[in-house]
């Protein structure tokens, strides 16, 4: 069994990593699609994760000495269905049944049923689809995979550095229908994802990690403004020079263009449209709500500006270019602090707060809701 473990290390950390990495954008999936976080939901991505790691794992891994796996025929193609009852028959002649339970020859085929069972839980409980159709893509991609050996990764191998194997087709598929069996059981725990999304347009109460969450969706925000009006200002100077320019900005009135810039669209544009929400706020239907039932301009802009332009400047003054004059460091240092300590003000300010409305709110003299109310 040793030379079967290793992969379930290696699907169960290199799955967690890939989940670490997508947490965001799922949590973000999950609140647009289902109007909350489904912690059940959540819990089942993570084993979809490490399970597909773990599948690429055992099906294709450890990639062997190319040369050599090919001088020496290590790939192939057996097209004979039930040969493997015949080797197992072969190998445990004389042994007790034990033995041959426990023997590679009967492993083998036992370990390529069982790793196809999680497969089909997931396609039936988790993406609810029909039994055969659930099935059937176990069936597809099991064949996907004994195509990728056979093809050598498409290509990338000089010859197959696996037998692709008809049976192992057979076993993967049984696998998949024994999980499809057992799904209803097994994840009963698991909310159906079309129940969640029929209570898509239901108000909730706001909560300290809804906000929070929306903070780190709206600091992803200016990540991704500061990037774009960057290109707008940087491509230009590269297709003149024909891509022999710098990158990055060369000097501080590039980068006062890019830190306006990216002001005027996360920090802006957001605080006069519609309710005055960010885009973090917008994201996890949140909305700011004002005492008197208006939207006043000035405590709109008040807003989104105590937090947002001090973190979107220290920000963007994080690209300066380093021969730079020593007022110019000072002014950077000072914004980055100025921005460290309203951006650490305003995530500790949201649990103790009436409403969670954090300091930008309580500033601004207005109150925070759940934007379906």
């Amino acid at each position: 069994m040793t030379g079967w473990t290793w992969q379930a290390w290696f699907g169960l950390i290199g799955g967690g990593l890939i989940f670490a990495a997508v947490l965001v954008p799922i949590l973000l999936v999950q609140v647009r699609r289902y109007g909350a976080l489904s912690f059940p939901r959540l819990l089942g991505a993570a084993a979809v994760s490490v399970y597909a790691v773990a599948l690429v794992a055992y099906t294709l891994l450890p990639i062997p000495e190319v040369r050599a796996n090919c001088g020496a025929g290590g790939g192939g193609l057996e097209l004979v269905p039930g040969h493997s009852i015949g080797d197992i028959l072969r190998e445990t002649e004389g042994m007790s049944l034990l033995r041959t339970l426990t023997s590679r020859a009967t492993l083998q085929v036992v370990l390529n049923v069982a790793l196809f069972v999680p497969f089909g839980v997931i396609a039936r409980r988790y993406w609810h689809r029909g039994p055969a159709v659930s099935i059937l893509l176990g069936a597809l991609l099991s064949l996907a995979i004994e195509t990728t050996q056979l093809t050598g990764v498409w290509g990338l191998f000089e010859c197959a550095y696996r037998v692709a194997d008809v049976d192992d087709l057979i076993a993967n598929t049984a696998g998949a229908a024994i999980g499809v069996l057992i799904a209803p059981v097994v994840l009963a725990w698991m909310p159906s994802a079309k129940n969640l999304r029929a209570e898509r347009r239901t108000p909730r109460r706001v909560t300290v990690w809804r906000r929070w969450f929306g903070m780190i969706l709206d600091a992803v925000a200016v990540q991704i403004a500061i990037t774009v009006v960057s290109l707008v200002v940087l491509v230009p100077k590269l297709v003149v020079s024909g891509g022999t320019g710098p990158g990055v900005p060369e000097n501080l009135t590039e980068l006062s263009v890019i830190g306006v810039g990216a002001v005027i669209l996360v920090v802006v544009l957001p605080a006069v449209v519609s309710t005055g929400a960010s885009i973090g706020q917008r994201l996890v239907w949140l909305a700011p709500e004002w005492p008197d039932g208006r939207r006043p301009l000035g405590r709109r802009l008040a807003r989104a500006g105590v937090v947002g332009v001090p973190y979107t400047l220290a920000t963007t003054l994080g690209q300066l270019p380093e021969p730079v004059s020593d007022a110019a460091q000072t002014v950077s240092g000072v914004v980055a602090i100025v921005s460290a300590v309203v951006v650490a003000i305003a995530v500790v300010s949201v649990p103790f707060s009436r409403g969670r409305r954090g300091l930008s709110l309580v500033l601004a003299g207005g109150e925070l809701r759940d934007s379906r109310a």
